[in-house]
């Protein structure tokens, strides 16, 4: 899917919300790779909100990201680029 291939297991973090779960089931993951922060979303339904959702959960990632460090200061913060998958499993007839 990114054309991509990493081998080794810790270069990746894991950064999925624990509050992200649905009816007892994680449907959201992210994990950050290098300088790539990638979300992986699964639906069942058309939702129309998911980029508004991703910008929420993706704010929340980043803020957890730089809790320690100087968002006043002068020296600027860096954050790795975000990118927002979304399977959608939907029926036939919808």
């Amino acid at each position: 899917m990114n054309g991509t291939d990493y081998n080794n297991p810790d270069d990746l973090v894991v950064t999925t919300l624990e509050n992200a779960i649905y009816m007892g089931l994680k449907n959201d993951v992210s994990f950050l790779v290098y300088d790539k922060l990638t979300l992986y979303e699964h639906q069942s339904t058309n939702n129309s909100n998911m980029p508004l959702r991703d910008l929420f959960y993706v704010a929340d990632i980043y803020s957890k990201m730089t809790a320690k460090d100087n968002l006043y200061g002068s020296k600027p913060v860096k954050i790795p680029e975000p990118k927002f998958v979304v399977f959608y499993t939907l029926s036939r007839g919808a």
